[in-house]
């Protein structure tokens, strides 16, 4: 099958890739775990970021998995994981959830939290994760839901008020490949607008 050179991650960032993100989720969730429809697509979705896996296949991006993120005062939480059905045996959901934790990081936040199916909690304990003592536990759709955490290490480049401008206005999840070629087109326009007025002082000189 594909092997992870195919297969890319990011964050989505437009329309259509939301839409693909949805459609993986609506296959496994709605139509192979028979979650209500409006119980799986809550309203959060606009309130979060999404991560999403796909195959591109020249210019069309197929989509094989994604996560929800959505933040809090002291912590990130990952939620809605799926994978689509063919690619559940590769390293999807493992490359999914690496991004989620350098993008969480990248913004300041030390902790991620989630919920796992009990049978799944050996698995997601192997990506660092440990169970939230105390916490309920959560019955949904015959499925009995652990609370889970994972700490995240400092993240020497995370972003905060008194980052630079131009990282704190790119492209959400590409702040430091974007704002290097905005630096740069910003630059030339100042260039331009310093001679523009050289040659306006100039003219000015010479009345």
């Amino acid at each position: 099958m594909f092997n992870d050179n195919y297969i890319k991650v990011e964050l989505v960032g437009s329309r259509e890739m939301f839409d693909g993100a949805m459609a993986v989720r609506r296959q496994v969730f709605v139509r192979e775990q028979g979650i209500p429809k409006d119980k799986e697509f809550d309203g959060n979705d606009f309130c979060g970021a999404h991560v999403i896996a796909y195959i591109q296949k020249g210019e069309r991006k197929l989509p094989i998995g994604t996560m929800r993120i959505r933040f809090f005062g002291d912590c990130v939480k990952f939620e809605r994981m799926a994978v689509s059905k063919n690619f559940r045996k590769t390293n999807v959901a493992e490359n999914i959830m690496k991004y989620g934790f350098k993008y969480s990081a990248l913004k300041g936040f030390r902790t991620v939290c989630g919920m796992c199916k009990k049978e799944l909690l050996p698995r997601w304990q192997k990506c660092g994760y440990h169970e939230i003592k105390d916490a309920s536990h959560a019955y949904i759709n015959g499925m009995e839901l652990i609370p889970i955490c994972r700490n995240l290490e400092p993240e020497p480049k995370a972003l905060s008020m008194i980052s630079d401008f131009y990282l704190l206005s790119a492209k959400e999840g590409h702040w430091y490949d974007e704002a290097q070629e905005v630096k740069k087109l910003s630059k030339m326009d100042m260039v331009f607008t310093k001679l523009q007025q050289l040659m306006k002082n100039k003219k000015s000189s010479r009345l």
